[in-house]
């Protein structure tokens, strides 16, 4: 049967195992609505950079434009001198230049083709974008509105169960109160830990027999191999 001081230990370990989870709960709350805005403004960045990969797109065509209607010009022109030529030889030239145009042209052609696939793409991706970004806003949203929701009860039961170990305390001696002090500081809810079969349950250190006994008799004693203060269940 657990001594006196093994069941107030235990309990005193419960109650700290309780204001971890709580006070994990406080900290995962503005954690969540961090990463869920630093994603909204990810969305946000990715949206502006599409948008200038657009803009570039749509420069891009333009230029294709104006090289498509200077060849235009050109061609007219050829066929023009083509069509005025006075002679055998100045019709060959300029056939020649007028195949060479229209090769030119097709390529142009072919190439603002693309170029306009590539702003159609572009487009389709930044709708996306700016539905993914509506979600986004939403997620964050909800992370708020959900940590603002339950903050003062989270905090209530911090309150609460801080009194109750400020209570639970009251069983460590005074003796070694500073060294539960420096225990908790450094391992918080786990500055306590069960003995199971004679092995401590945080480092699976032997206690010594001599040490078992002590500690049936309601001794306040730590693990010889990793401090923390040990206490029976059974």
């Amino acid at each position: 049967m657990a001594s006196e001081m093994s069941v107030a230990l235990g309990n005193l370990h419960r109650l700290l195992q309780q204001l971890a989870e709580a006070e994990a709960a406080l900290a995962d709350g503005p954690r969540g609505v961090a990463l869920a805005e630093k994603q909204v403004a990810q969305a946000e960045q990715a949206i502006e950079e599409q948008k200038q990969t657009i803009k570039a797109n749509r420069k891009a065509a333009d230029d294709l434009n104006l090289k498509l209607k200077t060849k235009e010009a050109e061609l007219g022109k050829l066929t023009g001198q083509l069509n005025s030529a006075s002679s055998n030889k100045e019709y060959d030239i300029f056939k020649g230049q007028i195949e060479t145009a229209k090769k030119d042209r097709g390529e142009i052609e072919e190439t603002a083709l693309g170029a306009m696939e590539e702003i159609d793409a572009a487009q389709a991706k930044l709708k996306q974008l700016e539905i993914e970004l509506q979600a986004r806003k939403k997620t964050a949203q909800t992370a708020k509105a959900h940590f603002e929701a339950s903050k003062p009860e989270v905090d209530a039961r911090v309150g609460l169960v801080q009194s109750q170990i400020a209570a639970a305390e009251k069983v460590i001696p005074g003796e070694g109160k500073a060294a539960w002090d420096r225990l908790r500081k450094a391992h918080g809810a786990s500055a306590l830990a069960v003995m199971e079969d004679g092995f401590c349950e945080a480092c699976s250190t032997k206690v010594t027999n001599q040490d078992m006994v002590r500690i049936r008799m309601s001794d306040f004693m730590g693990c010889r191999g990793c401090g923390r203060i040990l206490y029976f269940t059974e």
